[in-house]
C-alpha cells in the first residue's frame, strides 16, 4: 500500500528544497518546506528562533509543525535537517509517507551553502567549529538516524537536479 507523503530528508545544502518543489510539480501534489512553515507560522527566521528560544524551542515547533503537515492530504514535504533528531517525527515521518535522504560530499555542501545568499541569514551555525567543520561533525552524527529514518538514498554530490527528481518519481513509482 502507498503511503501518503514523499518527505525528503538530509543535511541543509543537498537539495531538499529545489528537488521538493520539481517533484511536486511533476506529481501534481502541493509542496511544503516544513523550514519554511515554521518560519511563515513564527514570524522569525530559524536563526530568530534559535536566539530567542534555543533549539528545543525551534525543535518543539519543528514537531508540531510536522504533525501538523503529516495529517493533511499527500504532499511532498522537504523536511529541515534535524527533523531526525527527535524519535517522535522518525515516527511520524514512517508512519505517514516515504522517505528519501538527499545526501553529498562534505565539501561540496560547503559549496553549496557558501554561494546561498539566504543560508547565513536564516540558518544559525549549529556548534562554534569553522563551516566546513560543523558539516563534517553534524554529517557524522546525524548519518545514523538519516539511515534509519529513509527508504531511500540519493548522493546529490555530483548529479543536476533532474536526474535527482528522475530517479525519485522512478523509485517511488514503485512503492
Amino acid at each position: 500500500m502507498k503511503r501518503s507523503h514523499l518527505y525528503l530528508t538530509g543535511y541543509r545544502g543537498c537539495g531538499k528544497s529545489t528537488a521538493g518543489k520539481l517533484l511536486a510539480e511533476q506529481l501534481d501534489l502541493p509542496y511544503c518546506d516544513l523550514d519554511d512553515d515554521i518560519e511563515a507560522t513564527a514570524g522569525m527566521t530559524i536563526a530568530e528562533i534559535f536566539a530567542g528560544e534555543g533549539e528545543t524551542g525551534f525543535r518543539d515547533r519543528e514537531t508540531s509543525c510536522l504533525t501538523e503537515v503529516s495529517a493533511q492530504s499527500q504532499r511532498v514535504i522537504s523536511l529541515g535537517g534535524g527533523a531526525i533528531l527527535r524519535p517522535g517525527n522518525c515516527q511520524v515521518i514512517a508512519a505517514t509517507g516515504w522517505c528519501v535522504w538527499l545526501d553529498a560530499e562534505p565539501a561540496v555542501i560547503a559549496e553549496r551553502l557558501a554561494s546561498d545568499r539566504n543560508t547565513g541569514s536564516r540558518r544559525p551555525a549549529l556548534t562554534n567549529l569553522p563551516a566546513a567543520s560543523e558539516i563534517v561533525a553534524i554529517m557524522q552524527q546525524r548519518e545514523p538516524l538519516y539511515r534509519a529514518v529513509a527508504d531511500y538514498r540519493i548522493d546529490t554530490t555530483s548529479r543536476c537536479v533532474d536526474e535527482i527528481v528522475d530517479e525519485i518519481m522512478q523509485a517511488f513509482a514503485k512503492t
